[in-house]
């Protein structure tokens, strides 16, 4: 049985050290002030009021998730995204 990518919004909170994971880069990253680095990348989809970042891609993510993906822990994120690299469900980048 193959996996089934959608579009997903990935509500990305900033965690203590103000890091999240970034899908892009493929790596956990700190949030520059007024997201710099953020502002040409194809995924951005919107800020979380200084808490964070919405990036929409398509991913796999386990129910329930209507309306997005809510990530709290950007190492968690990075490792989850890290394995469906790996088999090769999700694309690099």
């Amino acid at each position: 049985m193959s996996a089934s990518l959608e579009m997903v919004n990935h509500f990305n909170y900033m965690d203590r050290n103000g890091q999240i994971f970034c899908k892009r880069q493929d790596k956990v990253r700190k949030v520059a002030p007024e997201y710099k680095g953020c502002d040409d990348c194809p995924y951005l989809f919107g800020s979380l009021q200084g808490m964070g970042v919405e990036c929409i891609w398509e991913d796999i993510v386990p129910p329930p998730a209507p309306c997005g993906y809510y990530v709290h822990d950007p190492k968690e994120e990075f490792t989850r995204v890290s394995s469906l690299l790996d088999e090769g469900i999700l694309k690099k980048g």
